[in-house]
């Protein structure tokens, strides 16, 4: 039998045309505890990946992980059996999707840094079609999250990665890469959308989508989110640069992936896959 749609033909071309939809209760209670669980473990036990934003003068922590299902097992329910997946084969109209990333944020109260102005394709050593899908465990009040120029998964461009502990762009910006613009200060780059949600909602966004945490304010109390990457299950391992190689060295010697290779392995699994008659 086919698979009845989480989502609906309004929200599918939300996604497609507008380059990011919310999608309102898509988890649970239940999938909200364990990824408040995975939270939690991961922050007790940080994988290779993790990272302090805040680390060096900054005050108030700005910390992610990523990776770690196959150490935390409540991260690893909730990639394999919430929805997540499912929603996003559904959005990007896809035949399967693998595993780009898990990933948890946590920016505690009076943290300074925050996310700059940036799209998520330059980050990750993947060419193909692929998404975010970001979620909340607490409310979000409009201007609170995340600020999205609508449309821009069309332009494309390619910005050079911004560092979130901010210290500016990763590398200098050289052939097909250009320097980000501080879209906070200019109006001609179309419609910004953002949105104020619940514990439950999510956001899906393409990869090349630009968005970006515009408001200076340190938040006054602490925020957890999980921007998960989900991608469709033909993508291609690709280097992306010197601003990626931690992430390249980990892949290429844990995992052996080779450039121009599949984007799979072990750490990297197919999570879902559409079923017809």
């Amino acid at each position: 039998m086919p698979d009845s749609l989480l989502t609906t033909p309004e929200q599918r071309a939300s996604y497609k045309e507008d380059g990011v939809v919310c999608l309102r209760e898509a988890f649970d209670p239940h999938w909200l505890a364990v990824a408040s669980d995975a939270i939690d473990q991961g922050m007790a036990s940080p994988g290779p990946m993790f990272v302090d934003y805040s680390a060096d003068t900054k005050p108030g922590t700005y910390c992610t992980d990523f990776w770690i299902w196959q150490q935390v097992p409540a991260m690893r329910d909730f990639i394999f059996d919430s929805p997540a997946a499912r929603i996003t084969g559904e959005l990007m109209d896809v035949a399967s999707v693998m595993l780009v990333t898990d990933n948890w944020l946590v920016r505690k109260a009076g943290a300074v840094n925050r996310a700059p102005w940036h799209h998520d394709a330059p980050y990750f050593d993947l060419d193909g079609t692929w998404c975010v899908l970001w979620m909340a465990l607490e409310p979000v009040a409009r201007g609170e999250g995340v600020t999205f120029l609508k449309g821009s998964h069309t332009w494309n461009r390619l910005f050079m990665p911004e560092s979130f502990a901010g210290t500016g762009p990763k590398a200098d910006p050289r052939g097909i890469y250009e320097r980000t613009p501080d879209f906070s200060r200019l109006s001609e780059h179309g419609d910004r959308v953002d949105y104020a949600l619940q514990p439950g909602d999510c956001l899906v966004f393409d990869s090349h989508m630009v968005h970006g945490t515009p408001d200076a304010t340190p938040p006054q109390r602490t925020t957890r989110r999980f921007t998960m990457r989900f991608a469709e299950g033909d993508a291609i391992y690709r280097r992306r640069g010197s601003w990626t190689r931690d992430m390249t060295d980990f892949l290429e010697a844990e995992y052996g992936l080779i450039e121009g290779g599949p984007y799979r392995c072990d750490l990297l699994p197919i999570l879902w896959e559409r079923h017809h008659d």
